[in-house]
């Protein structure tokens, strides 16, 4: 066995290799040929061969999040822990959700029954269950906070009671209900979103963006124009807006979206950007546009300040424009790649590109200038390896950056130090968006390579701790996410909208609306960790030896339309 690890360990990262190719090829904007189609509708037999061997040589890394309904085996499995105690790893068969315990005698039989997981669970002693449970409406989803525990017995008359283990703190995230509103309506990915005042935004690689209200599964409206995919989309800031609509109202009598009705709601703004290289704004309640900004470059994210909007493009520039004259502010030819994510905090701006450079400028907005605050590129001597920049947060003195490796890389600019928090729960998976709460969370998209589903993990920004995961039914990787009070909007794949608070019965089956209650990983609960042995991050890496076709433009290049051949949309040519 021993002298077999290392061919079967290689086999294993091939076939993961082929998985993250066969995700690159389910990306592309373009009709596949028929070897790449091959390779597609062999997804399944290359997944099923790599649990055939996780299984066998190294159960260790055999994913712990396991699906019922039949997708994957409901048999819990044996595994041997660091302490030497037989560590069961279990599906509860009413929920979505995955509990690990421990038995206490090593010399008990192996679990291999629903009958007998619930005898191991009920033999576990009060002081290491996790809580208190709580009062659950018949039919909801449930998770292993909630899965009912058995009275513990009264001490007999004379005998002192047991030590109980004090109550956790209730937590916002670990403690509710999440209803989540699967929404039709894109024939293509939805390559951004964002959410506001009880409205959702969506922007499509099918050229539209459509209108949501949160809480309905029907959208509003589509708002159309866009003349190539819609990459980014932003609900204006108040400010913002209301110089626009100062601007409309002195220009005309009448703005169609007001129509001489006072209702704030009759001038909620956005703006979008595309590959057509324009940057369209939005009346979102009637549907109409009010004015255009031709930027001469293919426009691959965007962001908005209080005076006026950050687009990154193709070519690696950074622009600020005025959204009520369409005049360019100020610019900067940051990066040679193109830049994946932009995020303004104040005046602050924080950028990335594929490659993996990282730049923070600050915008004097008097002189309308673009002062360099840090650089990182890839020659830095800071240890934070990147391939495939996919995402970027910002918090503080702190980036979070997330690529196609399965850690999220946290890095301290101002110290110059890098530590990176474990977002899989194997060594192989995608972090593919990165948004920060109100109150000051952290969400992370996960993407599990191995089984193929995503979920949303949360993380505390101060202390770094993991505090639970949620997971959906769906399939296909959350590709861009945002998030306001009591809501998460997740797009890719699919587009979802998580409510918080939930409660009453689970919807019936195929409403596009499930309840789903958190799940702890314990794998995902350890702290940071030094960025100097990230050689554990393997899947970020390529085998010299692997003869399937190299990935020569990144995920987001696929996404986005962008072909191998360097070739770029007309507009940059003019």
């Amino acid at each position: 066995m021993e002298e077999s690890k290392p061919v079967e360990y290689k086999h294993i990262r091939k076939l993961r290799k082929k998985l993250r190719q066969i995700e690159y090829l389910e990306l592309l904007n373009r009709d596949l040929n028929e070897e790449e189609i091959i390779k597609v509708n062999s997804k399944d037999n290359v997944r099923a061969e790599l649990q055939r061997l996780l299984k066998e040589y190294f159960p260790d890394e055999v994913d712990i999040m396991k699906r019922t309904g039949g997708e994957f085996s409901n048999e819990p499995q044996e595994k041997k822990s660091r302490n030497g105690e037989e560590e069961v790893e279990f599906c509860d068969f009413s929920t979505t959700s995955v509990e690990t315990v421990k038995e206490e005698n090593q010399g008990k039989p192996a679990v291999t029954s629903q009958t007998q997981v619930a005898e191991a669970v009920n033999a576990i002693k009060p002081q290491k269950t996790s809580r208190p449970t709580q009062a659950v409406a018949e039919g909801e989803i449930t998770s292993k906070q909630d899965i009912p525990q058995e009275k513990v017995p009264q001490p007999a008359k004379g005998k002192p009671a047991e030590p109980t283990k004090p109550k956790k703190e209730p937590c916002i995230w670990r403690d509710t209900n999440y209803k989540v509103y699967t929404l039709k309506g894109h024939n293509d990915i939805i390559l951004d979103v964002d959410c506001s005042d009880g409205y959702v935004l969506s922007a499509s690689r099918d050229t539209t963006v459509r209108v949501w209200r949160v809480g309905g599964i029907e959208e509003e409206r589509s708002l159309r124009g866009h003349r190539a995919s819609v990459t980014s989309v932003a609900f204006l800031p108040g400010e913002l807006a209301a110089t626009v609509l100062a601007k409309l109202e002195s220009e005309y009598d009448e703005i169609p979206s007001v129509q001489g009705q006072q209702s704030p709601e009759c001038r909620v703004l956005a703006v979008s950007g595309g590959l057509d290289c324009t940057v369209k704004v939005w009346d979102i309640i009637s549907g109409e546009s009010h004015g255009s900004i031709y930027t001469y470059n293919g426009i691959t994210c965007l962001s908005c300040g209080t005076w006026g909007i950050v687009t990154g493009t193709e070519g690696g520039k950074l622009e600020i424009w005025c959204v009520s004259s369409g005049q360019r502010f100020a610019f900067v030819n940051a990066f040679e790649s193109q830049v994946i994510s932009v995020t303004v905090k104040g005046n602050v701006i924080y950028a990335g590109s594929f490659d993996g450079e990282i730049g923070i400028w600050k915008y004097d907005s008097k002189k309308r200038t673009l002062g360099t605050q840090y650089l990182l590129e890839p020659e830095s001597p800071t240890q934070v390896r990147l391939k495939q920049l996919s995402c970027l947060a910002a918090h503080g003195d702190c980036v979070y950056l997330g690529d196609s490796g399965p850690n999220i890389k946290k890095f301290n600019w101002k110290k110059s130090s890098a530590t990176r928090l474990k977002n899989h729960v194997g060594d192989a998976g995608m972090t593919d968006s990165l948004t920060i709460t109100p109150e000051g969370h952290l969400l992370s998209a996960s993407y599990y390579v191995d089984v193929g589903y995503p979920s949303v993990n949360v993380r505390s920004i101060d202390k770094d701790e993991y505090i639970c995961s949620l997971i959906s039914q769906g399939e296909g990787r959350y590709l861009t996410m945002c998030t306001a009070q009591g809501v998460i909007v997740t797009g890719g794949h699919e587009l979802k909208v998580w409510v918080s608070g939930a409660s009453g019965k689970t919807p019936r089956k195929n409403s596009g609306i499930e309840t789903v209650r958190p799940s702890f990983l314990r794998k995902l609960s350890g702290p940071a960790q030094d960025t100097s042995d990230e050689d554990t991050d393997f899947a970020s890496t390529t085998d010299d030896d692997d003869d399937d076709v190299q990935v020569r433009a990144g995920p987001n290049s696929s996404m986005l339309g962008e072909s191998n051949d360097n070739s770029n949309w007309w507009c940059t040519i003019i």
